[in-house]
Formats: C-alpha cells, structure tokens, sequence
C-alpha cells in the first residue's frame, strides 16, 4: 500500500476524455495541471517547471519532489477562492515570474479551481486582453476550466477588477 497522498476518487491515468494532465496557459510562465502522479511530475521537469502550486483539499507535500519549490492553497472542490488565497497565489506568481520561473497551479482535475487562480493572475499581470471574456479566454487555453456558475462569476469579477 502506497502513502501517497492522492484523491481517492481521481483515477490513476487522470481523466483524459476532460483535459491533459498539463497545459502550458502563457507559455514558460503559467501552467495548469491535473493531480500530479509520478509521470506527471515528469513531465513538469521536461517543462522546467519551478514552483508547484497545490489549490485543492488534498495536501501532498511529502509526494512533490523536492527540486520543485512547493505551495499549498486548499480550497474546496468546486469552490471559489478567497480574497487571502488568491492574494498568497498573486504573491507566489509575481515571485516566481520576477525570478524567470514557472509555475503550475493543480487542484485534482485542474479545471475549476485551477482556473480562477489562474484568470486572477494573469489578470492582474495584463495577460488577458481587454474586452476578452476571461471565461472564453481560460477556455480556449483548456477547455474544462470554470466548472460552475460561481467559479465563471468569480473569473469576471477578477478580471474586472484588474482592468478597470
């Protein structure tokens, strides 16, 4: 029996009919991910992937390998952030980004949670367009993000705040 910490519901080859396990969003900047089993930690260092970014309810520290600097936001399962989370991820991003390091960000499927976080950021960092539906943006970069009506009013309230 392993001690990984892994969701108990999240299959072992990931889900691949709904998303990648990862997905370049700016490229060598911000990444999104699905949960991180060894052959996905693999792939994060190919990428050069610096920093590991865990938003979901399931702390696995003690499974991330340590050349990876390592950060734990636990929102719930088809949650939204709070201001104090998604501030610590803004703080985390512009740390890494100053440094020239890449960040993914992962919750289980790396679709709602992910996200949000994700919209947040590369709001405040200009990346998104004005007058871009953020919803439509973080979609067309992978697909599965915004997983509910709450996480999609979340995503448009970021962006409107760091573009007005």
């Amino acid at each position: 029996m392993s001690n990984r910490v892994r969701p108990w519901y999240w299959p072992a080859k990931g889900q691949p009919e709904r998303t990648e396990p990862f997905t370049w969003i700016i490229q060598d900047v911000i990444a999104a991910s699905w949960w991180p089993d060894p052959y996905v930690f693999d792939i994060y260092k190919d990428e050069n992937v610096k920093a590991v970014v865990n938003c979901c309810e399931f702390d696995n520290r003690k499974d991330v390998p340590k050349q990876f600097d390592y950060y734990h936001i636990h929102v719930p399962d088809y949650g939204v952030p709070t201001d104090d989370q998604l501030n610590r991820f803004i703080e985390i991003m512009d740390k890494h980004h100053a440094a020239g390091e890449s960040v993914v960000i992962h919750c289980v499927a790396g679709c709602g949670r992910t996200g949000q976080f994700i919209v947040a950021w590369c709001s405040k960092a200009g990346l998104i367009p004005n007058n871009l539906n953020p919803v439509e943006w973080i979609r067309s970069k992978r697909r599965c993000c915004l997983e509910t009506g709450a996480q999609e009013q979340c995503a448009k309230r970021l962006y409107k705040k760091y573009h007005s």
